[in-house]
């Protein structure tokens, strides 16, 4: 575990925080001490007691106590089986003998008093994430990234107020989709997301699984489009099974969700998969292809002309496919996307009780929040959520927090991701998959942006703009200031110029130019030079990324319009004019694209392959030099 001490300066600890829709209870100490309280620095001193055959996750929670203790107070407390007779102790897990029952997998309990303070929660992951918020809303600990924790030294004055308190997560599944949850599974611990983290000392992952694009998986087109054409989507007249990608390949497919025998074999593929994975209960997806091909075959046309969406003739099979698997794994549902033609709830139809939806957002605004009344690409969301809320209580959503056309060009929705978990939390939202640049390292913002979700997540009712100064604060020291600046440039320039853009946009779409380019590396060079060590530099000038490909304006332009052909191979040499004027830009974008582990240019475009389509020679002095 990592830590920060140049980041410690300054910091106030956060008492007791107010958990809203979370908390259940939370009841202070009685009088007869004269301070209702114990001093956080005597607790970080006592004995810490795990029962010797806890579960791996309660041995880990006791360890992350142990270790942030030390930290905090500079002395390391022992870890027991027993508490020490007459002598005050932590204890963790089922060691505490706190009620748990109904708090599900991860609610927890945590009791403070004179000499015990106790923390426990629901299995699996109860008891380790009641310690994390502990830390967090105690001690002042912060879980930055992978390789910085700050965790401030423990102010001898500071009281835990006597008392006990509940609390229960608002989602039920949480997953923010950066790479490095995935390449750090104790950071994703750490912050909660209970999608990603297989280990069992670490909690293991939530049996829910993120409903996506699955029909291809039961009726390939490569496999039976030339047999049984029949199977597929009829549009303008004819069959689209000439194909051999179901996704992407002149303009893809789908499967005729009417015609029974694709019936047949998607719900004895749910069955199947059910039995091989033995679930008792998660989600099995049935979800269309990732295009916009639906079948206009008379009966589907007539399904959907019926419900006023193309969700109709789809939601039939659902509903089939739900009563299958209710009758041999009653626990289990199945699942499918909302998006883009299904998005719209149909007008009669409702889905079974075991029928999940993940509805997505991918049409909407990136400038302003999802309950902005005056973004007409919002409102027509917010309609689709209201409708499937209103006849489902398993609506699961797939928001957006990223630029696909460029994950390194500034996204503007920094400063609305509170006010769209907010709204969600409040509208019936049962968990939320937060898409971002999740197949790639070190994209725009990527520390910042997988905290700050992360931590909504957890708890909807946080302060997001106190969030984000802290993680600024503590991650940038002295160039905190113009990180910020920086942060409310790019964030504040799409709103005042008027724009509405969703997440597929280069530099213009944005509302950004190079006048603004020049204006946030500006800042961000300021920043670097405020900077009090090259650890705190070199996180400054990662940010540098963003603002310069800004200024690459041209370029951005030019690979969006050729980067499958560039990915595929298929496109060996940019043409001059795609970078001409902009070499000096371009050595420099892929030397910080080298030095800071940035491996992708966007969802279809990795690094690699976009430097080897430019000429050997403009990176020559460059590669000289280092």
């Amino acid at each position: 575990m990592g830590s920060d001490r140049e980041m410690r300066r300054g910091w106030s600890g956060s008492g007791n925080v107010a958990f809203g829709v979370g908390i259940i209870a939370w009841a202070l100490g009685g009088p007869g001490r004269a301070e209702a309280g114990v001093k956080a620095a005597d607790v970080a001193s006592w004995p810490i007691v795990v029962a010797a055959d806890a579960a791996p996750a309660e041995r880990r929670a006791a360890e992350e106590l142990r270790d942030a203790f030390a930290e905090a107070a500079g002395a390391r407390p022992e870890i027991a089986a027993e508490a020490p007779a007459g002598k005050p102790a932590v204890i963790v897990g089922g060691a505490a003998g706190l009620e748990t029952a109904g708090l599900g997998d991860e609610g927890f309990v945590i009791r403070v008093g004179a000499d015990r303070v106790a923390i426990a929660g629901g299995s699996p992951r109860g008891t380790l994430y009641g310690v994390y918020s502990f830390l967090e809303d105690e001690f002042g600990v912060r879980y930055l990234t992978a390789d910085c924790t700050s965790i401030p030294r423990v102010d001898p004055g500071k009281l835990l107020a006597d008392g006990e308190r509940t609390f229960r997560p608002r989602f039920a599944w949480r997953y923010s989709y950066y790479k490095a949850n995935q390449d750090h599974p104790e950071l994703a611990a750490r912050l909660r997301n209970n999608a990603v983290v297989g280990a069992p000392e670490l909690g293991g992952r939530s049996a829910w699984s993120l409903i996506s694009h699955s029909v291809h998986n039961w009726i390939p087109v490569a496999k039976l489009g030339a047999s049984n054409p029949e199977f597929f989507s009829l549009v303008d007249g004819k069959r689209r099974a000439f194909m051999k990608d179901d996704q992407f390949e002149q303009g893809g497919t789908q499967p005729c969700f009417t015609n029974p025998e694709v019936r047949r074999r998607i719900i004895e593929g749910v069955l199947a998969e059910a039995e091989r994975r033995n679930l008792s209960d998660g989600v099995v997806s049935i979800s269309q292809n990732d295009n916009e091909q639906y079948c206009r075959c008379p009966d589907c046309a007539a399904i959907d002309d019926r419900e006023g969406s193309h969700m109709g003739s789809l939601l039939t099979l659902l509903n089939e496919a739900g009563d299958a698997l209710a009758r041999v794994r009653p626990g289990v549902c199945v699942g499918t996307l909302a998006y883009q033609y299904s998005r719209k709830p149909p007008k009669t139809l409702k889905p079974r009780p075991n029928v999940a939806i993940q509805l997505c957002s991918i049409e909407a605004c990136q400038v302003h929040p999802l309950n902005d009344p005056s973004c007409e690409r919002n409102r027509a969301f917010c309609s689709d959520l209201d409708g499937w809320c209103a006849i489902s209580d398993r609506v699961y959503v797939w928001n957006y927090n990223v630029d696909f056309t460029s994950y390194n060009l500034p996204c503007p929705n920094i400063e609305i991701i509170g006010a769209n978990v907010r709204y969600l939390a409040a509208n019936g939202v049962r968990g939320v998959f937060m898409q971002a640049a999740g197949d790639a390292r070190n994209t725009e913002l990527a520390d910042l942006r997988n905290h700050l979700i992360s931590r909504l997540l957890w708890d909807p009712t946080l302060d997001d703009r106190r969030v984000i100064d802290e993680f600024a604060d503590r991650y940038y020291g002295a160039a905190a200031d113009d990180v910020k600046a920086y942060i409310r440039l790019i964030s504040e320039t799409p709103r005042k110029k008027g724009v509405h853009r969703h997440c597929f946009g280069v530099v213009a779409d944005y509302g950004y130019d190079e006048s603004l380019g020049r204006e946030a590396l500006a800042i961000l060079e300021r920043g670097m030079a405020r900077a009090e060590n090259p650890a705190v530099r070199d996180r400054v000038e990662k940010l540098t990324i963003g603002p310069r490909t800004i200024l690459l304006a041209p370029f951005v332009a030019w690979v969006r319009g050729h980067q499958r052909e560039i990915a595929a191979g298929r496109l060996k040499e940019a043409p001059p004019e795609a970078y001409r004027g902009m070499e000096a830009d371009l050595r420099e974008l892929f030397r910080l694209y080298e030095r800071h582990g940035v491996d992708r240019y966007s969802e279809n475009l990795a690094a690699a392959p976009l430097k080897a389509v430019l000429p050997a020679s403009l990176f020559a002095s460059a590669d000289g030099a280092e």
